[in-house]
Formats: structure tokens, C-alpha cells, sequence
């Protein structure tokens, strides 16, 4: 769990991870419960489908039987245009069964006790494939404040970027190696010992 400082002066709790459950029972929820990934996870156990979209979760346990219609419909609507790009693993339990599309992207299971005898694997597994997914998001973003960094400041010191970003010399000169080799014309000022875009021209921003 994490704790941060709100704007009204009040204390939030945040968890590290959250797994979300639609239609389960109380014993079901107690078995995910005890088998939730790593300390500081949260069990949301939820009865507004809406919540299964809205709120972000390492995992989602979903009754199929248990949604109406619309529901149904608003969850496998949104999953078929997300196309695959979200860092949650669903768990579709029962019937109907999702569209074929999603069945491949979906963790589909007859029902809760076929999913049971290896949950707390699964949900391990849903852990790690967040945890990736998200140290790729802060990397990606990491490079892109480098990036823009340069480009708004020319001559802008590596040490300049390792306090502002809160990063190390090495992990700073690794992203800008990385944008170089995407094609930023990131260049070092020997004189300055700084660095700056060639003609100040980036890539990414579009500067043409």
C-alpha cells in the first residue's frame, strides 16, 4: 500500500495491485482473497459492471452468468476496441462464452472451480505481466521527459536530467541512446557539455 498527501490536506491509501470480481459468491471472493498475488493487493468485489471498465486492476474475475445483456455488452465492446492493449488479465468465467476474437485474450474457464485449483498461479502470472507493462509505461515516459527536456532546453547537462527526472547518470545516457537509435538527432555539445537536438529538429515532436 502506498499513502500520499491529498490536496485537501488528507491522507489517501492507494494499493499496490487490485484484483476486481463480478458475480462470485463470499466463499469464491475469500478463496481470491487468500490468493492474491503480493501484501499490499486489494479484493474489489464490485456489482456495478461499470466498474469492470472504469477501475483499473491487475485482474478481473468475471461471472458471465451474472451480467445482463447491456452489461455483457459494454464489457465486450469495450475489450474488442481496446484490441488486446490493456495490462489487465481477464478471467471469463462460464457462459456465454466472449466472441472468439476476445476468447484468445480472455483466460475463459467453465466455471469459478475449474479457474480455483490454479488461481493463486494465475494470479501471480497477472502480476508479473502488470508489473511489466507498467515499468515499460515509465520507461517509455521517462525517455519522452528527455526528450522534451533537450528539446525546450539545448545544452541541458546529464546531470541536469538525472536530478530533475530522479534517475541514475547510467539509466539517463542508456534513454538517450535509446532515442538516438529511434532516430532522434540528439547530439552532445563538447564545449557546453551539454546536450541538444541538430538543428533543433525532433522526430517525434514533428519539428520540420
Amino acid at each position: 500500500m502506498k499513502t500520499f498527501l491529498a490536496p485537501n490536506g488528507e491522507y489517501i491509501t492507494v494499493p499496490d495491485g487490485r484484483v476486481t470480481t463480478f458475480g462470485l459468491s463470499e466463499e469464491q471472493n475469500k478463496l481470491v482473497e487468500n490468493a492474491l498475488p503480493a501484501k499490499g493487493y486489494e479484493l474489489f468485489d464490485t456489482d456495478a459492471p461499470t466498474d469492470l471498465i472504469a477501475i483499473s486492476a491487475t485482474a478481473l474475475i468475471i461471472n458471465a452468468a451474472a451480467l445482463d445483456a447491456d452489461s455483457r455488452e459494454m464489457v465486450l465492446d469495450y475489450y474488442t476496441e481496446a484490441g488486446g492493449c490493456t495490462d489487465e488479465t481477464v478471467f471469463w468465467l462460464g457462459y456465454p462464452k466472449p466472441p472468439h476474437n476476445l476468447q484468445a485474450k480472455f483466460m475463459c474457464y467453465e466455471n469459478f472451480e475449474e479457474l480455483a485449483s490454479t488461481l493463486k498461479y494465475r494470479l501471480l502470472s497477472a502480476h508479473s505481466k502488470s508489473k511489466k507493462a507498467k515499468n515499460f509505461s515509465k520507461q517509455l515516459m521517462d525517455c519522452l521527459r528527455i526528450l522534451s527536456l533537450i528539446r525546450s532546453r539545448p545544452g541541458i547537462r546529464t546531470q541536469e536530467l538525472v536530478n530533475e527526472l530522479e534517475l541514475s547518470t547510467r539509466t539517463v545516457q542508456r534513454y538517450i541512446s535509446t532515442l538516438q537509435a529511434a532516430g532522434e538527432w540528439i547530439a552532445y555539445d563538447h564545449s557546453k557539455k551539454g546536450w541538444y537536438l541538430q538543428d533543433g529538429v525532433s522526430v517525434f515532436f514533428g519539428d520540420y
